[in-house]
């Protein structure tokens, strides 16, 4: 349809509404008779998007409406100045009219009048807040994002009322079109990175981002790279401490993760409850994160290697012991060993895909009946049920969920090198782990900051938690 510019009558604008919009069902189109004037009005929305209660309300207020003057126009100074949202928006094309529609407005279009008025009745559909599903902690605030982009400014506004934290949005993707928002705090965040952070954004042409896990993805420096560049959080207080430190945040409409930009390793490895809690027990909890990391990773490789390749660094005792469990083994170690790995990971799959009562109860029985009954079939060793069973304990260690699962992914590689290299093979990979580690950067900042292996002042904060007195009451 060619006609652009919305008619005065509003037989014909119903007309080529209808026509415009005649694959849509769930458009509803309501007349109403304003009696004061004796003319008709006529709204135009979405079924299921609107706040009914509010509509009724417009509705009386327009059959309540007192005359002015004779001229339909008058019903703007008398009744629609009054129910328009704030910025009184208008519009003139079908285009526009249409935008508005879909975008959950509801219109308003009076005999006799050509502009078409928006109404903001958006009815909209959001979960309550509640407890972060993904970072829960023992400690601290039990308060986290939802899917509504200005519940969640809203949110970090309340917690941070200074007028230096700035809120810019964006909108972008050229079919479904979504909100983004950056926050920083002015004089803070340098103005390279709000630079660098605008231009990735800007250059983002997708049209079905439906999470901030596929924007992630879209700016980060290295998309071949397993691991996360770009920390995301459902907790305002870890937004908050970012903001803190000169980071931007950045929001999108539906998705209650933050994505918080740059980010570095050791980030990803810290958690509330560290500085919510006494410094030794941080401290300690911290430590143990980094162990945990090692033997995710290494640990089944190890056991490959020793077994396989080099069993005469084990103590006499010991490597009578591990051939005694293999004895009735028929496969290598590292056969027994992807068996059992790949079996966990399945199991631990299946958890996160049921429901939450089922899931659990699958993961703890289907975990232990399998691993009690490959060992009596003498498929698998009693000691590698034992050393897939702390490597899956320890993985669950790390706070960033995919930081976890990416060196979950990289233990099936130094189990790879190990059978085929041995040890030697177990620490080239893991050389090569650090090397890519080095090399990564998260908005041109170095990811292994602020682990400076040179200057240890810059060690503050990263591998230990010291106490609050001692590196001036703010975490780094």
């Amino acid at each position: 349809m060619r006609i652009k510019t919305l008619h005065t009558k509003l037989d014909q604008k119903l007309e080529n509404l209808k026509s415009l919009m005649v694959m849509q069902d769930d458009v509803v189109f309501k007349e109403v008779f304003i009696p004061s004037y004796e003319c008709s009005g006529l709204f135009v929305y979405i079924n299921g998007t609107m706040d009914y209660p509010s509509f009724n309300e417009i509705v009386r207020d327009l059959s309540a409406a007192q005359v002015v003057s004779n001229h339909p126009t008058s019903i703007e100074q008398s009744v629609i100045s009054k129910i328009c949202s704030v910025k009184e928006q208008k519009v003139s094309t079908y285009e526009k009219a249409m935008e508005f529609i879909f975008d959950g407005k509801t219109l308003l279009f009076i005999e006799g009048i050509e502009d078409g008025y928006v109404l903001n009745l958006e009815k909209e559909k959001m979960r309550t807040f509640g407890e972060p599903s993904t970072e829960r902690i023992v400690r601290g605030p039990k308060i986290g994002f939802i899917e509504s982009l200005q519940e969640n400014i809203g949110l970090i506004r309340q917690y941070s009322s200074h007028p230096s934290l700035i809120v810019k949005q964006h909108k972008i993707g050229s079919l479904e079109k979504r909100t983004i928002a950056l926050l920083y705090y002015q004089g803070k965040a340098s103005d390279s990175l709000l630079q660098e952070v605008n231009r990735r954004i800007n250059k983002v042409k997708a049209t079905d981002l439906q999470d901030s896990g596929m924007l992630e993805e879209l700016i980060e420096d290295t998309t071949s790279s397993p691991f996360p560049q770009i920390q995301n959080t459902e907790r305002p207080d870890k937004v908050l401490a970012a903001l803190q430190q000169g980071r931007v945040i950045i929001m999108i409409d539906g998705s209650p993760f933050a994505l918080i930009a740059p980010t570095t390793i050791t980030m990803l490895l810290q958690s509330p409850d560290d500085y919510y809690e006494r410094w030794v027990a941080g401290s300690f909890l911290r430590g143990i994160r980094y162990l945990s990391l090692f033997v995710t990773v290494f640990l089944s490789g190890i056991y490959i290697s020793l077994v396989s390749f080099n069993p005469g660094l084990l103590p006499t005792e010991l490597a009578m012991t591990i051939a005694g469990t293999r004895e009735n083994v028929p496969f290598p170690p590292f056969v027994e060993a992807i068996i059992m790995e790949v079996t966990i990971e399945l199991l631990r799959e299946a958890g996160i895909r049921l429901p939450s009562p089922i899931g659990q109860t699958v993961g703890l029985v289907g975990g232990v009946i399998i691993g009690q009954a490959a060992v009596q079939a003498n498929i698998v060793s009693s000691l590698m049920v034992i050393i897939v069973s702390i490597t899956t304990i320890t993985s669950f260690t790390v706070p960033q969920y995919g930081f976890g699962l990416a060196f979950r992914a990289l233990r099936f590689g130094a189990m790879i090198f190990a059978a085929v290299l041995g040890l030697y093979g177990t620490t080239l990979f893991f050389i090569i782990v650090i090397n890519h580690l080095s090399k990564l950067t998260s908005f041109h900042e170095p990811y292994f900051q602020p682990l400076d292996f040179i200057d240890k002042k810059t060690w503050k904060d990263a591998l230990f938690r010291l106490p609050k007195r001692k590196n001036g009451g703010e975490p780094s």
